[in-house]
């Protein structure tokens, strides 16, 4: 990478000595031999007037391999870019997530990766090459200068070359603040669109068609707002650059008018003044563009600096690499918000090989539970430990290789059945898929569908039912075999009928695992081996589903509720 750095620097450099210092040079030099020498043969001239296509020919090549160069390298750091932000959304923890809404995660990676790019693309071939032709012009308007012994010339010059680039100063930080606030805008934009497309069912279902339809317009025009005001400052630069320019072109006529300066050496003072500031103005325009990037770079920049999950292991697995499943919560203190507390000085010991399951109204707890054993959220005060291990003392891989978990809404991919059942080993044979899909009593249906399989099965498996997309869900668990199992609420949305044949599954699916299960459905809770019922956080009441039903308690409340509903 360095290598092709100081390439597309040193190429860019002599593109622009070439034609920046190389230029008005070779125009003085031409106009003063073909025009004013009296020995002017056919060959001579021949010879000066080719000098400049050479001159030319040579900066083409030169600005060609600099432009490559330079494009090689900008898409090798936007590559990485690219995948530094979405292996970043990889490591962060579920908490980043229920306070950053998807549509502004998907526009850092996207929109502003795409402005990045487009700002790459537009200044590969200038981010060099312009700089250089400017001071090499500003280089031969020296050189020209002192060698007609025009001191007062070249300061005057000089001056105004300098002063010219102020505009491009001044309008320069506009165009990164207002270009921050238009990515902030279209980052509004793309979440509203995406959360339209996520909860489409729903906003048909309450007329929500307008509504959704109004705050679209308010976020697109603010967008377009911010976005025009961008390009109002971006734009102004070139214009402000060319009146200073039209002003010191016509100062330097004036001055060799009245200094009478060679009319071959004023051409060349002429044409780098004119380079100079054309320059200039490439420049200002090249400066708005690395606005726009590194506005967009600073968005990027505070997701990558975002706080990670800690997955330093410093403990080592057994001999075997697996977990035995005993798991102890001791005196674990939790909250999503500040001052909102789930658990304080909770304690649970689950012992291995042994199913549970655990009940409670809304807000209890439960799912809070699952999520700080797999380490989706990690505990604020005291400890979990799988089989004496601090969980965070274990790597995220280690721990949750050992964990299979079957959602409520299990998520499958826009891919064939195969590579969803997959995800629970993904070096799995096609054997050992059947198998899986076998055992949780998958394979009569798949073996139904045109393809076995091999058959697609839609975004978030929409072509297949409720109860199909759950007994996928459980295929993935037996596959992956692990010694602790969650279900979370993994039935609710079924009908009688798949719950029914899942039922049937969770004996062989429950055996020698420590299982912890949630649920409300009291036909999963005679599988168990034990009931927890929690409450604002703490431990109520323990016991089989007989025990707990002859007890008068939380237990047999929400028991009689459910068979009353």
């Amino acid at each position: 990478m360095r290598w092709l750095v100081a390439l597309a620097v040193l190429l860019g450099c002599l593109s622009g000595f070439t034609g920046g210092f190389g230029g008005p040079v070779l125009m003085k030099y031409v106009i003063r031999n073909a025009f004013f020498s009296e020995n002017s043969s056919a060959l001579r001239l021949a010879y000066y007037f080719s000098l400049p296509i050479f001159l030319i020919g040579v900066r083409s090549l030169l600005g060609f391999l600099n432009t490559y160069c330079v494009a090689m390298l900008g898409q090798s750091i936007l590559r990485s870019i690219r995948e530094k932000v979405f292996g970043k959304l990889q490591r962060l923890p579920l908490g980043f997530f229920r306070q950053t809404r998807s549509g502004q995660l998907i526009s850092r990676a996207f929109n502003d990766t795409n402005v990045i790019q487009s700002c790459f693309v537009s200044i590969a071939h200038e981010v060099v090459q312009r700089p250089a032709t400017l001071l090499s012009a500003v280089g031969a308007v020296i050189y020209l200068c002192l060698r007609q012994g025009g001191g007062w010339t070249l300061l005057l010059l000089l001056t105004l070359v300098s002063v010219s680039g102020l505009p491009i100063a001044i309008l320069g930080r506009k165009v990164w603040a207002r270009n921050l606030r238009a990515q902030e805008s279209i980052a509004e934009l793309t979440s509203q669109m995406a959360s339209n497309l996520q909860s489409v069912q729903e906003v048909r279902a309450f007329c929500q068609e307008r509504q959704e339809s109004l705050k679209f317009r308010r976020a697109n025009r603010a967008y377009s707002r911010s976005y025009l005001a961008a390009c109002r400052a971006y734009y102004l630069i070139v214009p402000c650059v060319q009146i200073w320019a039209s002003i010191g072109i016509s100062l330097a006529l004036f001055y060799a008018y009245c200094a009478r300066i060679p009319g071959e050496t004023f051409l060349a003072i002429a044409l780098a003044l004119y380079l100079s500031y054309d320059h200039i103005k490439h420049v200002g325009r090249l400066y708005g563009n690395l606005q726009s990037a590194v506005a967009a770079l600073f968005r990027i920049e505070c997701l990558l600096e975002e706080q990670e999950v800690d997955d330093n292991a410093t403990v080592e697995l057994p001999a075997d690499g697996r977990l035995r499943g005993a798991i102890s919560f001791r005196e674990v203190g939790f909250s999503y918000e500040p001052n909102k507390p789930i658990f304080q000085k909770f304690s649970l010991e689950l012992e291995p090989g042994r199913s549970y399951a655990l009940v409670g109204p809304n807000g209890a707890g439960k799912t809070t539970l699952a999520n700080l054993i797999l380490r989706f959220y990690d505990v604020q005060e005291g400890s979990i430990a799988v089989d004496g291990r601090n969980i965070r003392s274990l790597g995220l891989e280690q721990l949750r290789s050992d964990i299979a978990l079957v959602p409520q809404q299990s998520t499958l991919l826009h891919d064939s059945i195969a590579a969803n059942i997959r995800w629970g080993c993904p070096t799995a044979s096609r054997e050992q898929v059947l198998e899986a899909a076998r055992r949780a009593r998958a394979l009569e249906f798949i073996e139904q569908l045109p393809r076995g399989l091999d058959t697609v099965i839609g975004e978030d498996g929409g072509r297949l039912s409720g109860g199909q997309r759950q007994r996928i869900a459980l295929a993935r668990a037996f596959l992956k075999n692990a010694p602790i199992l969650i279900m979370d609420e993994a039935t609710s949305s079924l009908d009688s009928e798949s719950v029914r044949d899942i039922r049937d599954v969770l004996p062989e699916l429950f055996r020698g695992r420590t299982v912890l299960l949630i649920s409300h459905h009291s036909h999963w809770l005679l599988h168990v081996d034990e009931i927890i019922v929690l409450d604002g956080g703490i431990v109520v009441q323990r016991g089989s589903h007989g025990e707990l039903l002859a007890r008068d308690g939380l237990y047999s409340s929400l028991y009689a509720t459910h068979h009353e509903s």
